[in-house]
């Protein structure tokens, strides 16, 4: 009997549909900084909409301010920014705080930097990063997030994987070595993954929001059609025939679930899918309006606008001109 790899390689694994999504989101990392700071020092980071921030401090401490919330991490210890929130970190004492853009970063690769900074004292070394999600639901995902979420190593948790990526983490930046951004950036996609799997673990269904209703039988099954065809011309009908419902009870269920009507999440995904190609791709907005089922670039343009608040062209220059503040 010979061993059918194919086969086994096309087996789905039977997942909770939270674990699938974790499993779907692809990241684009806009850059890490392996950085060595020595007291005393401070510095800013701004506010960076769409795009993760995290921060793994591999020996010494460092002290985080967000909005009105202050906390320490101690070696070993990890916080992710989910929704890009400008914050402060330090020593807890320094007063001088140098913004991101001032600071004597030195590129390695296009997106692997070093950091050396402070005044010569007493060193704490950290890894920093900020990552983008190019898969649409990620926007979703976000809005159930806090503002924050911090890992601690001596968590029941997250003690192993924690304590075991830091230490990979920590031997890789020793050096720069062949590889070390791609063996650094992977470590860090899974301290991401890990911290959200970890959150949305304790939260229960009526916290978790639209998550639950991919759980569901025939929401979820109806939830997979929009999110893999967002072209086809949908009708409340269709989608409640195909998942075997009524249209009132289809239309019942998926609003209680979800939050809102399908006709409204249709167009809310096809919005999510713009938005993210128009940031992260150079193609058209004709192309894109085409792609998820408009006849034209005005009517388009006219329910982007509708949805999103902003034209499809200013969404673009927005990004442009927050990418190019932040290099």
């Amino acid at each position: 009997m010979s061993f059918d790899y194919k086969k086994r390689a096309a087996t789905q694994i039977e997942d909770h549909p939270v674990g699938k999504l974790l499993d779907s989101l692809r990241m684009e990392s806009a850059f890490y900084t392996n950085s060595k700071l020595t007291r005393p020092w401070g510095m800013a980071m701004p506010p960076m909409p769409n795009c993760m921030m995290f921060h793994i401090v591999l020996e010494g401490s460092a002290e985080f301010r967000v909005e009105d919330s202050v906390f320490k991490l101690e070696e070993g210890g990890f916080v992710l920014f989910p929704k890009g929130d400008g914050h402060i970190l330090s020593d807890g004492e320094c007063k001088t705080i140098t913004p991101l853009v001032e600071l004597p970063i030195e590129s390695i690769t296009e997106r692997y930097e070093t950091l050396t900074f402070g005044g010569g004292g007493e060193a704490s070394r950290m890894v920093c990063g900020a990552m983008l999600f190019q898969h649409p639901l990620a926007i979703k995902l976000l809005g159930i997030l806090p503002p924050h979420i911090t890992i601690n190593p001596d968590s029941e948790d997250s003690v192993s994987t924690v304590n075991s990526v830091a230490e990979l983490i920590k031997s890789e930046s020793q050096t720069v070595s062949v590889g070390a951004e791609a063996v650094i950036s992977r470590l860090a996609d899974i301290l991401v993954i890990a911290a959200m799997r970890q959150y949305l673990s304790e939260l229960d269904d009526s916290q978790t929001g639209w998550l639950s209703a991919l759980a569901d039988d025939r929401i979820g099954k109806s939830l997979k059609l929009i999110h893999d065809q967002p072209d086809k011309h949908w009708s409340l009908e269709e989608l409640a025939t195909t998942v075997g419902m009524s249209r009132t009870s289809f239309a019942q269920q998926f609003k209680k679930l979800v939050g809102n009507t399908p006709m409204d999440y249709l167009t809310e995904w096809r919005m999510s899918l713009a938005y993210s190609r128009l940031q992260l791709t150079r193609d058209t907005v004709l192309s894109i309006g085409l792609d998820i089922g408009y006849q034209s670039e005005a009517a388009f343009s006219r329910a982007f606008k509708k949805v999103i608040g902003k034209s499809p062209l200013q969404v673009r220059k927005d990004y442009q001109s927050l990418t190019e503040s932040v290099h």
